[in-house]
C-alpha cells in the first residue's frame, strides 16, 4: 500500500490540473445535486432540460429537442411520454407539417418551471458556484458558452 501513496500524488496533481477533469467533476457535482433536488418533484435533470428548451424555443419535434439536448431518440420518446403523462407537455400537430407532431409546454409545465424548478435549480447552482464572485461566474458562463458553441459547430461539420 505504501507504493500506491507515492503513485497517487503525481496522478492526483495531473487530474487537479486537468481542465477536462475539473469540468467533468463540477458537472457531475451539479448533476448529482440537481437530480437530488428534482427528485421531490419526481423529475430528472433531462426532464428539466426538455421543459426549458420548450419554454425558450416553443413547440418543436421530439427529434429537435433530442438534438438540442444530445439525447438519443428512444430515450427522448420515453422522457416525452413521462412528461406528457404528468401533464407537463402535450403532443400536437406541427403547424408547418400537419403529418408531424410537435411537443408543447402546457400551462402546468410552465407553472412548474416558474414556481418550482427555476428557483430550485438556481439554488443548486448557488451552492455549487457559491465560492465564485458574480464577475467570476459571468466569465465562467461566457467561456463555457463559447466552448459549447464550438463543440456544437464541430459536430455539425462531421
Amino acid at each position: 500500500m505504501g507504493g500506491n501513496a507515492h503513485e497517487s500524488a503525481p496522478t492526483a496533481r495531473v487530474l487537479a490540473e486537468s481542465t477536462g477533469w475539473l469540468l467533468n467533476d463540477v458537472a457531475r457535482e451539479v448533476t448529482l445535486r440537481l437530480e437530488e433536488a428534482l427528485k421531490g418533484d419526481d423529475l430528472r435533470w433531462r426532464d428539466y432540460g426538455v421543459l426549458v428548451v420548450l419554454e425558450s424555443a416553443g413547440p418543436m419535434s421530439q427529434q429537435e429537442i433530442g438534438r438540442r439536448l444530445a439525447v438519443d431518440r428512444s430515450t427522448m420518446v420515453h422522457i416525452i411520454d413521462l412528461l406528457e403523462q404528468r401533464g407537463l407537455v402535450a403532443r400536437g400537430r406541427d403547424r408547418v407539417d400537419r403529418r408531424a407532431y410537435a411537443i408543447e409546454l402546457t400551462v402546468a409545465g410552465r407553472a412548474l418551471l416558474v414556481e418550482v424548478l427555476h428557483p430550485l435549480t438556481a439554488e443548486v447552482h448557488e451552492r455549487v458556484l457559491g465560492p465564485l464572485t458574480p464577475g467570476e461566474r459571468s466569465v465562467l458562463t461566457r467561456i463555457l458558452g463559447r466552448l459549447a458553441r464550438g463543440a456544437d459547430e464541430s459536430n455539425l461539420r462531421e
